[in-house]
């Protein structure tokens, strides 16, 4: 029986760092949401069997998206940072009907509407006891800082750096256990790997592409406008 995959897209932040009037994930991306348009990238895919969407308790805005009453799409309530809203997603799958506990999941970033077919199969596809993420090799020298103050500590290798991005693929039950671990202990997790690393997990690394970036500020939606006109054409 072939695998199929929930999503879980942790959408309950702000994103002040956008400095904008609404929560980033409801900027408009070439005439759509960003939350829309992520949430689009999936719902076609026919190893795709849901998608579970984390929502902000006073979001106003989730009622006017397209999705809404898609049959695909379920939403929950979530928490005040991103780890806290994927533990509740995890839950939210673990309390349904015909979930296995170690089925793999897939974490996807709420304002990365530009990750392509070709990536999504790739992490789906990729089989590892691990688990795995899309990640990019890093491009540019890396320097590391000296202490809390702006000034160069040294340089780092570059060709053992990797710039994270999502899906990232864990088994369900494994991932809410290393999530619940690491805020017990008071470990902060940037994402769902940096839980598995903590509980000694050495996820895969599974090439992303560049295109498949993150909208965090003003300038980046600029470029997503760029890339998704670019990738429309080109398609």
């Amino acid at each position: 029986m072939t695998q199929t995959f929930w999503v879980i897209i942790p959408a309950a932040g702000v994103g002040q760092r956008m400095q904008a009037n609404c929560p980033k994930q409801y900027l408009s991306l070439a005439g759509e949401t960003i939350l829309d348009r992520t949430i689009a990238l999936f719902i076609s895919h026919p190893l795709i069997a849901g998608v579970l969407v984390g929502v902000g308790q006073e979001d106003a805005y989730w009622p006017h998206s397209t999705w809404y009453n898609h049959a695909l799409v379920k939403t929950f309530i979530g928490g005040e940072e991103r780890s806290d809203t994927v533990q509740k997603g995890l839950r939210h799958l673990l309390s349904m009907p015909d979930i296995n506990e170690h089925q793999a999941v897939l974490v996807h970033d709420a304002a990365r509407p530009l990750l392509s077919q070709d990536a999504l199969n790739r992490i789906m596809d990729h089989q590892s006891e691990h688990g795995a993420i899309l990640a990019m090799p890093a491009k540019d020298t890396v320097k590391l800082q000296l202490a809390e103050r702006p000034l160069v500590d040294a340089t780092l290798d570059r060709s053992a750096i990797w710039l994270a991005q999502t899906p990232q693929k864990f088994p369900l039950s494994a991932l809410l256990d290393a999530l619940e671990k690491a805020r017990l202990e008071g470990v902060s997790v940037t994402d769902e790997c940096s839980a598995m690393e903590f509980i000694g997990w050495h996820p895969d690394l599974v090439i992303g592409e560049s295109s498949n970036i993150k909208i965090t500020l003003p300038e980046d939606l600029l470029i997503a406008e760029a890339l998704f006109s670019y990738l429309s054409k080109s398609h």
